[in-house]
């Protein structure tokens, strides 16, 4: 029985806009009350409450010689509706055979990812990272004649590897340059059953694949600079795809330019507010075995399987949470939320268009 998400849809974008008019109100009202223990912190203990506000974003920062950290994050991205260029075509256009003329259309994806990161610093300059996704996809389609199917993919994604370098610091601002691997342990050969495959698994569109099958260089500059109660900061991050992986293509390259702002309220409580603007491109070479993208005398099949319709540029608007112990028995643990909505978006289509995402993360700094 397939499940139905309309009702929780509506919900999590009511908790989504309330969150955001709420964390505006209180990022440009007066400051709340401070306590004791927030008094005596340091500008530098400032810092790193602060940034955990924008970490989970993928922001990373360095931490003193000896300290490892332990992380776990939960992310989720819904999809829902069609759109080419900037505009919302319905899946009846996408298989209309006097316009897009496909015989399927995607009508909504969800993407669900848990990743385990892991730190540590051998220096007060270098910080050693690696993370691990495990991913979870489900794609529902509505054929030409209207009928409805869901094809799921899950499994480990692409291990990444990275180091950081304090490039330039102060008590009030820091440069981090970050040189990063992704290592292709995600599969590119993913299969399930559709209408058309006579009950036999056939290869999944790129989309639905759990990794690159290339190795990528995660190249990234980060900068920070705050006062004590506020924080801001830039953040460029490259994915440049190398070779071609073993089914003959690879992912087109990506870019995310991020700027932030944050406050912190208390020695356990900060919040955020930050625009993410992302940009990627189609895809170089073909997998043969795409059978959605084979063309002949009927339709082409879908158009998630077709390399041309994969690239896209995306303005995110988020806002986030972070609660912080600074002492006790709970020292060092970090719970954060940050949850966001596109606010344009341009799309090489007929693609999914992005309706929202949210992540919750846990680090523990020891």
């Amino acid at each position: 029985m397939e499940l139905r998400f309309g009702p929780l849809r509506s919900l999590l974008r009511c908790v989504l806009l309330s969150t955001l008019v709420f964390a505006l109100v209180l990022l440009t009202g007066p400051a709340v009350a401070q306590d004791e223990e927030f008094a005596d912190l340091s500008l530098e203990d400032m810092l790193e409450l602060e940034l955990d506000a924008v970490s989970i974003a993928g922001i990373h920062h360095t931490h003193d010689a000896g300290e490892w950290m332990v992380g776990f994050s939960y992310v989720n991205m819904a999809m829902n509706g069609m759109r080419n260029g900037t505009n919302r075509v319905s899946t009846s256009d996408v298989t209309d055979p006097a316009q897009f003329n496909f015989r399927v259309s995607p009508v909504k994806m969800d993407m669900h990812m848990l990743m385990f990161h892991l730190m540590y610093a051998p220096s007060d300059k270098i910080t050693l990272m690696g993370m691990m996704p495990y991913v979870r996809k489900s794609m529902k389609h509505v054929t030409r004649m209207g009928a409805n199917f869901t094809t799921r993919a899950e499994g480990a994604g692409d291990l990444k590897l990275a180091a950081l370098y304090s490039a330039y610091r102060t008590e009030s601002q820091r440069v981090i340059a970050e040189f990063g691997l992704s290592l292709p342990s995600g599969s590119i050969v993913e299969k399930d059953n559709n209408p058309m495959s006579g009950g036999a698994d056939v290869r999944l569109p790129y989309p639905m694949q759990l990794g690159s099958g290339t190795v990528d260089f995660l190249p990234g500059v980060t900068y920070i600079g705050q006062t004590t109660s506020w924080q801001w900061g830039g953040h460029v991050k490259g994915t440049v795809r190398v070779g071609k992986n073993a089914n003959g293509y690879r992912l087109g390259n990506r870019y995310k330019l991020t700027s932030w702002v944050s406050r912190t309220f208390t020695n356990m409580l900060s919040g955020s507010v930050r625009l993410d603007w992302n940009q990627w491109f189609n895809i170089q070479g073909r997998d043969p075995r795409q059978d959605g993208a084979v063309m002949g005398a009927m339709a082409p099949v879908v158009p998630t399987a077709f390399t041309n319709l994969q690239a896209g540029k995306r303005l995110d608007l988020l806002v986030g949470v972070t609660l912080y112990e600074p002492a006790g028995v709970l020292n060092g643990h970090r719970l954060s939320l940050e949850a966001g909505l596109p606010i344009y978006q341009y799309i090489d289509g007929p693609q999914l268009e992005t309706d929202w995402m949210l992540t919750v993360s846990w680090t523990w700094t020891i």
